[in-house]
């Protein structure tokens, strides 16, 4: 891998956890997209044997100290999506784009739960949270982050 393709998805992680973290006003506060996510799937699908599992540990601790859940939770959940990228690689790489979406949203619903019922778990308090609108989101934002992701990396491959 080239040194420009890093440093590219070293900006795509740091442009994600600003995103990640931006105030938005309370109306669409539930719609933001799971951005670190989108990215951590553009590198999976890009390079799978340099981005694997291990990726899983310094993002999700950062995630876990970004949004202040309980250590290991975002581990766990970054390991999941990443594991599942990897064990379903070859069938996500020959799907079209909205097929692709239609993954990613039902691997950011799952995650979506499994965060929700960890915290409910955890801290006994079962506040109604809106589980679709981010996994919605995140799958609207899937072929556009596609096409300028991807296939810029893969531009830079050459």
């Amino acid at each position: 891998m080239k040194l420009e393709a890093v440093v590219y998805i070293l900006m795509m992680l740091f442009l994600a956890f600003m995103l990640e973290h931006l105030p938005m006003p309370e109306l669409i506060s539930w719609f933001q997209p799971a951005w670190v996510m989108l990215i951590v799937t553009v590198m999976v699908l890009f390079a799978p044997s340099a981005f694997g599992l291990w990726l899983a540990i310094p993002l999700g601790l950062m995630l876990d100290a970004e949004h202040g859940t309980p250590l290991g939770l975002h581990i766990i959940l970054v390991a999941l999506h990443i594991y599942l990228l990897q064990l379903l690689y070859r069938r996500i790489y020959l799907f079209n784009v909205a097929q692709q979406s239609a993954v990613l949203f039902l691997m950011i619903m799952a995650e979506q739960i499994i965060h929700y019922w960890a915290v409910a778990v955890l801290y006994e308090e079962a506040t109604p949270v809106m589980l679709f609108a981010p996994a919605i989101t995140t799958a609207i934002l899937w072929p556009w982050l596609y096409v300028v992701g991807y296939r810029s990396l893969k531009r830079l491959e050459m």
